[in-house]
């Protein structure tokens, strides 16, 4: 969002400068323009869906074992997916280690909260 805000203000800026550069100008603020919305765009959440793995996943304040529960998550529930982070590395019940939570909104109880790695099933948007 800082990029937009630059390019706005150069185009105030812009609009103070004498015409007989104008084109220049107009050029160098389409590209100013063109770099904020593709920095924007490679910044965009995720938004994909998921779906809980086990009855009662914790959908909780932060990506640690030791923050606060909002609420729980199920099998069919489903969530759209906002972000992730890297958290508390969680043992699933596989045996592996996964550090990576997923900041959702459980589509059934519209909580949101963060959820390990290790309890979701990632779909496509």
């Amino acid at each position: 969002m800082r990029s937009v805000r630059n390019a706005l203000l150069g185009m105030a800026v812009a609009s103070l400068v004498p015409v007989a550069g104008l084109g220049t100008h107009i050029a160098s603020f389409a590209v100013e323009v063109k770099d904020a919305l593709a920095e924007a765009a490679a910044q965009a959440p995720d938004r994909a869906g998921a779906d809980f793995l086990a009855y009662g996943a914790r959908i909780r304040s932060a990506p640690s074992t030791d923050a606060t529960v909002r609420g729980i998550g199920s099998p069919g529930d489903t969530a759209t997916v906002h972000l992730q982070v890297v958290g508390e590395s969680i043992r699933c019940a596989d045996g592996t280690t996964d550090s990576h939570w997923f900041d959702l909104t459980n589509r059934r109880s519209q909580v949101s909260g963060f959820v390990s790695g290790c309890l979701l099933q990632r779909s496509a948007p």
